[in-house]
């Protein structure tokens, strides 16, 4: 998963140290933590990709000038994971938030990943269509690295079931 590690990382330059509430700084590293959510979420590749077309067209929003905190790059990449998957999904399948803090051990409550979809929706405007031309555009930058995300993720999960 190192390509959607640096996808959520890469949005914008973050802090290294949190500003924000204790919980924050006992975060796994970035990878750790998405692998963990994609275990536990069971989510379609297809969600996964959209997430990350929907991290792009926010890293392409952003004014330069914009920093996050330490926790940025883990809020972004649950925003869009929720976000995705609502949009995605066939109706009361999608991710909650109320899921997704317990995905998350109760680092982030509902009511933080709420504000997260909320904040995130804002900054990329709503745009969520993702029709077949933009998937094959991503695919065709991106195709070979998630290629590689996806075999380590499937022989990851092999091992666990032997």
């Amino acid at each position: 998963l190192a390509f959607t590690t640096t996808t959520a990382t890469s949005v914008l330059p973050c802090s290294k140290k949190s500003k924000q509430r204790p919980t924050v700084t006992s975060l796994p590293p970035l990878d750790e933590f998405i692998a963990n959510l994609f275990r536990r979420s069971q989510l379609p590749p297809c969600i996964c990709l959209v997430s990350l077309i929907y991290l792009q067209r926010l890293k392409t929003s952003l004014p330069r000038h914009a920093r996050g905190d330490l926790d940025t790059p883990y809020r972004l990449f649950l925003a869009a994971i929720l976000t995705a998957s609502k949009f995605m999904s066939e109706a009361g399948s999608a991710l909650t938030s109320q899921a997704i803090a317990e995905m998350t051990d109760h680092v982030y409550t509902p009511k933080d990943v709420n504000l997260m979809e909320r904040s995130f929706l804002g900054l990329i405007k709503y745009d969520l269509f993702v029709n077949v031309e933009a998937i094959k555009d991503y695919l065709a930058l991106h195709g070979r690295l998630l290629e590689m995300d996806l075999i380590e993720h499937v022989m990851e999960q092999q091992q666990q079931q032997q």
